[in-house]
This record gives C-alpha cells, sequence and structure tokens, in this order.
C-alpha cells in the first residue's frame, strides 16, 4: 500500500512539474511575441548585405514628411527570372518601409491579365507616355506577339508629383539572367533615387561655362534636363573680352576706369562662387591667363571641374563634306593648369576595333546605306570598381584623346573610361579619311591597349599661380595657393554629353543614342553616356552620397541549366524517393526503440 502511495505521488508530481512546464513555455512564446512587436529587428545573414539598407538611403529617407506610394506593376504571370526581380522588388520595399516608419506605402497591381487586346495597348501607352518602362517576353511560336507584356516599372507619388521608376536595366548583348542580376543589384539606388527627387530642394548650382564657343544649349538639353531633377543648372559666361561677360559690369567699369581690370575679375569670380561645379564642354578657343586664374582659384575655394576637353580639331561634318581632313591642334592654353593638377592631355586620338559604326553609302551613291565600324568612334568601359563606373555599361566616345596622369603623392586618381585590348592612338596630325573603311584591320595592328579617356582626381591640388607674382599682385580677390580636399574630373571627349538632333535642330535625342546603330540593330541602341555623366556630377556634388549604393554588389547563383536537363531523372528521384524511404526508417527505428524501452 505504501508503495502504490508512493508511486501515486510521484506520478502526480511529475504530472505537476509537466503542467508547470508547459506554462512557462507558453508565457516565455507569448512573452516573446510581445517583445517581438514592440522592438523590430531582422537579420540579414546573405553573404552580400543585399537586404541591409546604406546609412545614405537612410539619411535620405529620414527628409521625407508625407507619404510616398509606390504602385509597382512588375505582377501578374510572366516567366520565372522576372519573379526573381518581383521577389526582390517585394523584399526592398519592405525595407524601405520598415526604416521610414510609415512613410513609404507600396503595393503590387496586375493592369494587364484579362484584359482585351485594345485596351491592354491604352494601358500602355498611358504608362509609357509617363516613363514607364514596357517589355515583352520571350514568347512560343503559337503566341501572337502583340498579346504579352510586362510591365517591369512602378509609378512613385509624392505631394501630388509622379515620378517613373523602372525596375529593369537591359544591356546590348547581355542575357536575361544578368541583367535581372544588375538590376536587383541597383534596385536600393533605382528606388532611393526617385526618393531623393521627391526631397530634393534644388539648394545645390551647377553652370555650363559660356564663352570659349563651347558646346551650345541645343547640344546639352538632354543632360541639361536630367540634371536639373537634382540640381539647378545655369549658364555662366568666363570670357574675359566677351562682351555678354562684361556688359554686367560696364557702368562700373567706366566709373573707374583705372580699376576696370579688378572690377572685371571681382565680378566675374564673385558669379563663379555661387555655383558648386562648373562643367567646361568642348572649348574651342583659347583661355587668357586672366580667365584660367579665375578657374584656378575657383578651385582652391573649393569649386568643382568638370572638364570635357578635347585637343585635337576633328569633327564628323567636315569629313563628311571633304572626305578626309588633318587634324589641328585647339591650343586652348590649358596644359600648364591641368599639368599642376596631375593631367596631361595627349595630342592624339584614339582608334578602338571595339567601336560604334557609321553609314556608307552604296557604291555609286545608289540604294540604301550600309554601315561600317568606324575606329574613331571607340565604345569605353567604365570602372566598375569606382561608384562612377558601377553597372554603368559601354560609354559611346567620338574623336577622343587619351589622358596620362602624373606623379603627385597628395593627389590620388582614379581611371574612369578605359578603351578596349584592341585599340591604339594615333598622334597628331592624324588623317582621318573614308578610304579607312576599305582596311581590314587585324588585332596585332592595335598593341596600345587600355587608353585612359576619363580621371577623377582628389585630394590636395596646388595653385599654378602660387609662383607667379605678376598675377597675384594685380588680384582684387583674396588668393589662396592650394586645397587641402577637393576633386575634378576630366573627359578627353567634348562630345561624350554631346546630344544628337535633327536637321533642323527642333528635334532632341536623348544622350547616347545613335540613330545610326539603331537602324542597323533594329532596336533602339542608346549608350550609357547619360548615366556616365550623372555618375560624374552625383559623386563631386550630391551630399547625400547615394551613388555609394552602387557598389554593392549581388552574386548570382542560378542553376546550371545544361546539368540539370542532363540530370533531371536522378534528381527529381532523390527528390521524391529519398525523403519516403528517411521517414520509413525513421519509423522502423523508432517502433524499434519503444519496444525496447517500455516491454
Amino acid at each position: 500500500m505504501v508503495e502504490e502511495n508512493k508511486k501515486l505521488a510521484k506520478k502526480s508530481s511529475e504530472k505537476g512539474k509537466s503542467l508547470w512546464q508547459f506554462v512557462i513555455l507558453v508565457a516565455v512564446i507569448v512573452l516573446l511575441n510581445i517583445g517581438a512587436d514592440i522592438v523590430y529587428k531582422r537579420f540579414d545573414l546573405t553573404r552580400e548585405k543585399r537586404y541591409t539598407l546604406s546609412q545614405a538611403t537612410k539619411e535620405l529617407v529620414g527628409k521625407l514628411d508625407e507619404t510616398v506610394y509606390v504602385q509597382v506593376f512588375l505582377d501578374g504571370e510572366f516567366p520565372q527570372e522576372y519573379r526573381r526581380l518581383k521577389n526582390a522588388t517585394r523584399d526592398m520595399l519592405n525595407e524601405f518601409q520598415h526604416i521610414s516608419k510609415g512613410k513609404i506605402e507600396y503595393r503590387f497591381d496586375d493592369l494587364l491579365t484579362d484584359k482585351p487586346l485594345k485596351e491592354k495597348k491604352d494601358i500602355l501607352t498611358q504608362l509609357t507616355g509617363k516613363g514607364l518602362q514596357v517589355t515583352q517576353p520571350e514568347i512560343g511560336q503559337d503566341e501572337a506577339t502583340s498579346e504579352r507584356y510586362i510591365i517591369p516599372a512602378a509609378l512613385v507619388s509624392y505631394k501630388g508629383k509622379e515620378y517613373p521608376l523602372n525596375l529593369l536595366k537591359r544591356e546590348l548583348g547581355q542575357s536575361l539572367d544578368n541583367d535581372i542580376n544588375g538590376s536587383i543589384e541597383l534596385l536600393e539606388y533605382e528606388i532611393g533615387n526617385v526618393i531623393r527627387k521627391c526631397v530634393v530642394e534644388k539648394e545645390i548650382k551647377i553652370a555650363f561655362t559660356q564663352g570659349h564657343q563651347e558646346l551650345e544649349p541645343i547640344d546639352v538639353a538632354d543632360i541639361t534636363q536630367a540634371l536639373q531633377d537634382f540640381y539647378t543648372v545655369d549658364q555662366i559666361n568666363i570670357n574675359l573680352t566677351d562682351t555678354a561677360c562684361t556688359k554686367q559690369f560696364l557702368a562700373e567699369m567706366q566709373r573707374n576706369p583705372e580699376e576696370s581690370g579688378k572690377i572685371l575679375l571681382n565680378g566675374v569670380m564673385s558669379k563663379m562662387k555661387r555655383y558648386d561645379a562648373l562643367i567646361i564642354a568642348k572649348p574651342r578657343i583659347n583661355f587668357l591667363d586672366e580667365e584660367l586664374f579665375l578657374i584656378d582659384q575657383y578651385v582652391m575655394n573649393g569649386g568643382k571641374v568638370i572638364w570635357l576637353a578635347e585637343p585635337l580639331i576633328a569633327e564628323m561634318d567636315s569629313v563628311a563634306k571633304y572626305g578626309s581632313i588633318m587634324t589641328a591642334n585647339y591650343n586652348l592654353n590649358v596644359n600648364d593648369l591641368l599639368f599642376r593638377y596631375g593631367i596631361r592631355i595627349n595630342p592624339n586620338l584614339i582608334q578602338d576595333m571595339n567601336c560604334n559604326i557609321i553609314p556608307v553609302l552604296a557604291q555609286g551613291g545608289s540604294g540604301q546605306p550600309g554601315y561600317m565600324p568606324w575606329l574613331f568612334y571607340p565604345l569605353f568601359t567604365t570602372n566598375n570598381d569606382h561608384p562612377i563606373g558601377r553597372n554603368v555599361p559601354e560609354v559611346w566616345g567620338r574623336y577622343s584623346a587619351s589622358i596620362d596622369t602624373l606623379p603627385n603623392k597628395k593627389l590620388k586618381k582614379t581611371n574612369l573610361l578605359n578603351s578596349s585590348q584592341i585599340s591604339r592612338v594615333a598622334n597628331n596630325p592624324v588623317n582621318i579619311s573614308f578610304d579607312l573603311l576599305r582596311l581590314k584591320p587585324t588585332a596585332e595592328m592595335f598593341r596600345k591597349p587600355y587608353n585612359m579617356a576619363a580621371v577623377l582626381v582628389e585630394g590636395e591640388f596646388q595653385s599654378l599661380f602660387a609662383h607667379r607674382r605678376a598675377m597675384k599682385s594685380k588680384s582684387p580677390i583674396e588668393f589662396k595657393e592650394k586645397v587641402e580636399n577637393n576633386a575634378m574630373i576630366m573627359i578627353a571627349d567634348g562630345d561624350l554629353i554631346r546630344n544628337e538632333t535633327n536637321k533642323e535642330r527642333t528635334q532632341i535625342y536623348p544622350l547616347g543614342y545613335d540613330k545610326y546603330a539603331t537602324r542597323a540593330a533594329g532596336k533602339p541602341i542608346e549608350f550609357a553616356n547619360r548615366k556616365f555623366f550623372l555618375n560624374c556630377v552625383d559623386y563631386l556634388c550630391d551630399e547625400s552620397n547615394l551613388i555609394e549604393v552602387r557598389s554593392k554588389k549581388i552574386t548570382l547563383r542560378l542553376l546550371d541549366k545544361a546539368r540539370v536537363k542532363s540530370e533531371k531523372t536522378k534528381w527529381q528521384m532523390i527528390n521524391m524517393v529519398v525523403p519516403i524511404v528517411l521517414l520509413i526508417l525513421f519509423g522502423l527505428v523508432n517502433a524499434f526503440i519503444r519496444k525496447k524501452r517500455y516491454t
């Protein structure tokens, strides 16, 4: 009897202990859920931290004072590759929504499924009119090409304004898988860029210089419009002998004729200092020493400069008119200044077998023109290790020179644009003739590879006029001999930001668009000139530092399609049979253990 009571007491104690363990477990789970609801924490376990937003992005989102609404149209039935982009977009928007504390809302909409063809086209016309991208997936032979569309884009609304957000970035010659992966890498940057448009106050001012026969406003209209999304863009004449520059100071100069030179210098410098950056786009007449002095002191006072200067006179219009020309030197008088900044522009032209094409009339001048590669139109590759060139495809150059950098421990130089491995340089004077099209170049003829056509220089700049007493003595402005931390970019191609126009100069084509390459390929061809130059300006001027987000790289981990096809049966058997066998073995072992323990 005593033994039975002990057994009952022990059994009751074990039940009570189990009950208390259950109650404690439930309490812990409830408390953990309450704590998780109060304190939100996510762990990014991916190797490349693809779901961790940068500090620049967080600071940008922090500037939102109203709700941003994102309507994503990448929804519906489409191939698996696009599903990866959709899922990555949703994940990224979740991160943005979290750090914004509810100021970013989004939804996915399918606008095309079950819609008749006419209604689909109306919807697509409206969306493309707003700047959104529309594409078509690969289809079977029995499907009509006009019935399947994908909209890999979104519309962002903020304070009554709408901004397009294109999620898919296609590159010429790249597979869809690589393009999808590149687009996923850029999601944070692209979404952040649109938010930047929402909150920007255009407090940063940029000016294109005038007075030295630089590119006309219509020639830079496309890049100007693109820059105006983020910056205030203006023009400034710095030619001290041009009445367009001097007339604004004329009255004061007439009142004090003996001080007219100082009044002019002081006035122009005061105007220059209003701008955070100057763009000197293809000057074609020489700079006076006084004008170089203004640019030099502008740099010494922290101003940023982007040079787009070429040393040789070489224009396609002249080649087309005469069939052949010899290059000549512009004599811009900027070599000493650039040399002081660690840069040397060589008097040559880059020739590259990796180049764009030009139209060539059929023999006799009849029939449709053909298209042939033009060695003086190199397609430059960008520096993928730097934010300016990260994820930027080929950039179209036209009669570009090569650049060398000079040793200076206080200046850091970064190569931004390179010619290909099969390139060379032709030194001045260069005979540019259509007769070159008759030659059949071989790789053996191009033995000077990787010529630099653009360079970023950062660090401590020393003034060219530090030891020129005459210029310093007559200067009305406070002279500075150096600036400890500044940056400038030199591009040895003045046409790199020149957009094409029609013959009447009434229609402006997008920067980088080439109508001849488009006709030859049978689809729009647009090189990355605009993206590259916007990155240059952003790197120098954008205090939000959003361009650093471009350095994020996501590894593409795709299945080997050939191996999947050859080993399909084996892996099907492994996935279907092995789990069942393991389950049966587990049941048998478990039964054996229980039988041995409790029998």
